[in-house]
């Protein structure tokens, strides 16, 4: 809602607001009504007589003392009903004389009906204001349960389409074809429900894959909304395979803060199915191990779109190293934390180097992500 400081009613010079209420505003100042007694302590002020004390001793730290400017007091006159001069001294003569009078200093009935007034339209926009804005939020719930629902409904259908597979690959174990690594490049419609929902995500889960030009490794990216990445598999012995399950290893970031993420623990194992699809799991450190489920969408572009290829991907997973987010941690608390080491990357990453996935560090969560086990 916008603030309410900001919304003014003002006819003639007077306006009004719920930071300052009644007040006329003049050369971006703001002057309110000042209590008569108030304003009479002022306009008796004797500097010279301020410097002593009641038995008439001399302050060593007499009081300061800053006589308000020409545009108070003749705010003052104006919040009183009174003409103003043209000169300070007058001004402050002007309201001494009024403040000494029989009647005394006094908010004539007009002012009062003025105030009164812009009180009740002030507030009155401030709920019509009010009105618009809860419309305004409801409109916006309403289109985000309607997104949620059909989102839903679409990752059900995916699901069942999956679990349908599965079943069928059950019935058809004594005739497992290969698994054709080719195949797997390109774009998969992907349901997480602990991500899309834990998050309430608004924009769909995407997952590509690649075959590297050396063919020994599948590469991938992709946004999940909250955090997104690159992930590399492990290493590939031939085109194909009878084994349907391949485990990677991912780098990424979160899409907030951009803080990111790349130990031996972010580890995703999907099986895949004859139907063009996968299922299996996947970690972050956010939320921990999640399910995960895929299919090949259709009429996909291949490895094409999406961040620019197989290249850009391994550019990406190895330029989120240690040494970077230290540097990143630095620059985030206004620190200098050095140069990027994004230009030591290797050209070739399809060589003999192995990321920490091949190494026994954090294999005591293996079992944990054993598909043939969990699925």
């Amino acid at each position: 809602m916008a603030s309410n400081a900001n919304l003014l009613v003002s006819p003639l010079q007077f306006s009004y607001d719920r930071r300052n209420g009644f007040h006329i505003q003049d050369r971006h100042q703001v002057y309110k009504r000042c209590d008569p007694k108030e304003l009479h302590t002022l306009l008796i002020y004797d500097e010279e007589a301020a410097k002593y004390t009641k038995k008439g001793k001399l302050r060593k730290n007499p009081p300061r003392h800053t006589d308000p400017t020409h545009h108070f007091y003749s705010a003052q006159l104006t919040h009183y009903g009174l003409p103003s001069p043209t000169s300070k001294q007058a001004a402050k003569a002007a309201l001494l004389e009024a403040y000494e009078s029989e009647e005394g200093l006094t908010v004539p009935p007009h002012i009062l009906q003025c105030e009164e007034r812009l009180r009740a339209q002030y507030r009155a926009k401030e709920a019509r204001l009010l009105e618009e804005e809860n419309e305004r939020w409801r409109r916006h719930c309403e289109k985000e349960e309607k997104q949620r629902v059909k989102r839903k409904r679409q990752e059900d259908d995916l699901v069942a389409e999956i679990e349908g597979a599965t079943a069928s690959k059950k019935k058809q174990q004594t005739d497992v074809k290969p698994l054709d690594i080719q195949k797997l490049a390109g774009s998969y419609i992907i349901v997480a429900p602990k991500i899309s929902e834990g998050w309430n995500c608004q924009d769909p889960l995407q997952l590509k894959l690649a075959l590297s030009s050396t063919a020994k490794h599948l590469w991938g990216t992709f946004n999940f909304d909250v955090f997104e990445g690159k992930m590399r598999s492990q290493s590939l012995d031939t085109p194909t395979t009878t084994n349907r399950t391949i485990r990677f290893h991912w780098r990424g970031r979160e899409t907030g803060e951009g803080e990111s993420t790349f130990g031996p623990e972010n580890i995703a194992k999907f099986e895949f199915l004859p139907s063009g699809s996968f299922k299996g799991r996947m970690y972050w450190d956010s939320a921990g191990k999640f399910d995960i489920k895929g299919k090949l969408a259709e009429g996909g572009d291949g490895v094409g779109g999406l961040e620019g290829g197989v290249e850009e991907w391994k550019k990406g997973y190895w330029a989120i190293t240690e040494a970077n987010y230290n540097r990143e941690c630095a620059s985030r608390w206004g620190g200098w934390g050095g140069d990027s080491d994004d230009d030591e990357v290797e050209e070739n990453s399809d060589t003999e180097r192995e990321v920490e996935e091949d190494s026994d560090v954090g294999r005591e969560d293996e079992e944990d992500f054993d598909t043939e086990r969990e699925f």
